[in-house]
């Protein structure tokens, strides 16, 4: 799943999880941890992943890129 960067800079092989991930950020900020927890959950991350994504999400951090969504 994680791996070195690649050319575009991403670090991410799985661009519907780093989306997710900056979705979770988003969450975090705007509606808090426990739905940010939740939606990552829903996305098979492991607790301990999810904790190191949450704790790591300064507040008014933003996403590495723009979602569409």
């Amino acid at each position: 799943m994680f791996q070195a960067s690649e050319p575009n800079g991403e670090r991410r092989r799985d661009t519907a999880l780093a989306i997710a991930v900056d979705e979770a950020i988003r969450f975090d900020r705007e509606c808090g941890a426990a739905l940010a927890w939740a939606y990552l959950a829903s996305h098979g991350l492991p607790p301990e992943t999810i904790l190191r994504v949450l704790s790591q999400a300064p507040d008014g951090a933003v996403p590495r890129r723009q979602t569409t969504h």
